[in-house]
């Protein structure tokens, strides 16, 4: 992640006399605060630990994200993609969706303790976060919403128009505030259309409504982390997940399209090796 998209636009002898400049909308950093404020808030990726490069990640990887303030403040986290698609990743309904972080104290999502992992599975690009850190609580029910019905534990967000309609959106939200009151942050990463080491399934072109994929290879990632990669491609056509069991040496899972079109996913490692197993049963709805 570049540290220029990362630190925020200050107008130079920027004084209280500005405290209720503009906020600016740029194409690299979203959405920048022009007054200098004791508040700051740095976001960064665990793959980069330094904050000042783009890491790449490909299908099958997981992300982890890091935010820390320099005071008490409340942290919003958005991730906005190549094709303009953005999701509210903080404040979320999992263990560490508590949005409220203490100054000085770097917070990880998902958290050690939690139940879900940020998976990559395209499309490939690159993507950009934006922490939003404020001394108050933002409303931010004109943008994202959770449907009590929603079992993915994250908000619906209803901005169209990718970063330039979120910048829109955020700068009438925070527009109430003193401009030191709130500050933003923004990292990035990108995605690569390269293959990670397994292989990627070939998609049938026979009529027929049954497609069986094979392949056998080795690979220096766990037994999950090789289920997660097919999953992952599979999730990036459409597919969601139904059910899945997991055993020491094997993980079996089932995915399905709304058309009613269902991917069985099986991924066995031979016993003391790093030798994995792959079949991919594909079935079209009648």
């Amino acid at each position: 992640m570049k540290h220029v998209l990362m630190t925020l636009a200050l107008v130079a002898g920027a004084s209280t006399a500005l405290a209720q400049t503009s906020p600016t909308i740029t194409s690299q950093s979203i959405i920048v605060n022009p007054v200098v404020s004791p508040l700051r808030v740095n976001v960064w990726t665990a793959k980069d630990t330094t904050g000042t490069q783009t890491p790449t990640y490909v299908a099958g990887d997981r992300v982890v994200l890091n935010v820390k303030t320099t005071q008490d403040a409340y942290v919003y986290l958005f991730n906005v993609n190549q094709q303009g698609n953005i999701n509210l990743i903080l404040p979320n309904r999992f263990t560490s969706g508590a949005n409220f972080i203490k100054a000085n104290t770097t917070k990880s999502f998902p958290g050690k303790e939690d139940k879900f992992t940020f998976d990559i599975a395209g499309p490939s690009g690159l993507n950009k976060v934006l922490a939003v850190a404020s001394t108050d609580e933002l409303d931010l029910d004109a943008i994202a919403q959770f449907k009590e019905d929603q079992e993915t534990g994250f908000a619906t967000v209803t901005i169209k128009g990718g970063q330039n309609g979120l910048a829109q959106a955020l700068s009438i939200i925070v527009k109430p505030l003193a401009s030191k009151d709130w500050v933003t942050d923004v990292a990035q990463y990108q995605i690569s259309a390269k293959v990670a080491t397994p292989p990627v399934p070939v998609v049938s072109t026979t009529t027929t409504t049954t497609s069986t994929w094979k392949s056998s290879f080795k690979s220096t990632l766990s037994l999950v982390r090789v289920y997660d990669f097919y999953a992952n491609q599979l999730k990036g056509q459409g597919y969601e997940s139904d059910e899945m069991t997991t055993s020491r040496m094997q993980v079996v899972g089932r995915l399905g399209l709304p058309d009613g079109t269902t991917a069985n996913l099986t991924v066995k490692q031979r016993p003391g090796t790093t030798m994995y197993d792959v079949v991919l049963v594909r079935k079209q709805a009648q």
